[in-house]
């Protein structure tokens, strides 16, 4: 409730959650009516951010029967709201990938025949202008074909290849990679690995593709300034329920002091076609991968 121990002690309800004052009204009528419990779904507003909770409220009933107190359970449904908002983007993406399939068969067959006419043509020509023509159409052709490949790919769930995989390891191996690049220019690093985190199960290449197109897009909009910071940890805030205990999620945090993503767009960041580039697609696997990995 971003609230400490010292502070909420001896504090009313009400004032408790001054910012979020359907609380403290669902506490006063569990009073008020004595119900044996009170649910209920919303935001609470801390200091920092607004947090979806969930509220169970019930009345404390000493031996004379008299209503106490009340007893107030917050959860944090913040994961679990994500889970539901990634499940039902990947419904519509699956939805997205049987027409998908479809429209990736009837395109491709006549940009083969427009690409052949077009080496044909060029090869017929003398005039350097037309030549040049000929040869924007065969490029264009090429990037509608690469277009279409990867709409072919929405309807063909990753296979993935899990193994214990170093997390760090792979997260060096990439910075290695983008270290060369010339777009990294006067960008400054800072790293803070923990050491204890345990191997993580997860498919090697497809971390290292959404790790380095997550730096790729940091380091074009620090354009070759300004600070770059890679953290990773245990989420210790939530936890998955297996039959054989609970999973923990391994974080990894990527950060740049960069102009960030105007408000506008964060809503549409997972949605297919969506990009800020002039040169986007929208279908990179920046934007359509979402990596789990549960230790």
């Amino acid at each position: 409730v971003g609230v400490s121990a010292q502070h909420a002690l001896g504090a009313g309800v009400a004032d408790l959650f001054r910012s979020s004052p359907w609380v403290g009204e669902l506490a006063a009528a569990t009073l008020r009516e004595a119900a044996p419990c009170r649910r209920a779904e919303g935001a609470l507003a801390t200091r920092h951010r607004d947090v979806a909770v969930g509220i169970a409220c019930a009345p404390v009933v000493g031996a004379d029967g008299a209503v106490r107190g009340a007893v107030v359970v917050l959860h944090d449904l913040t994961l679990q709201r994500t889970l539901d908002a990634t499940t039902r983007r990947a419904d519509r993406l699956a939805a997205l990938g049987t027409v998908a399939r479809g429209l990736a068969h009837e395109i491709r067959n006549p940009l083969g025949g427009i690409k052949g006419a077009a080496q044909l043509l060029r090869g017929a020509l003398a005039d350097p202008e037309l030549v040049r023509c000929t040869d924007v159409i065969i490029r264009e052709v090429d990037r509608l074909d690469g277009l279409v490949e990867q709409l072919r790919e929405l309807s063909v769930p990753p296979r993935l290849q899990l193994e214990p995989v170093n997390i760090h390891r792979v997260l060096n191996d990439v910075l290695a990679l983008e270290r060369q690049a010339p777009v990294w220019g006067a960008v400054t690093l800072r790293t803070v690995f923990d050491p204890s985190l345990p191997p993580v199960e997860g498919d090697r290449a497809q971390l290292t593709q959404v790790f380095l197109n997550l730096l790729r897009n940091a380091l074009e909009a620090l354009g070759g300034r300004g600070a770059l910071a890679l953290s990773t940890g245990l989420e210790t805030g939530f936890h998955l329920r297996r039959r054989s205990g609970r999973g923990r999620f391994l974080s990894v945090v990527i950060q740049d002091s960069g102009p960030g993503i105007p408000e506008d767009d964060q809503a549409e960041l997972f949605s297919p076609f969506f990009s800020t580039k002039t040169t986007g697609s929208g279908l990179g696997p920046g934007s359509l991968g979402y990596v789990l990995g549960i230790c």
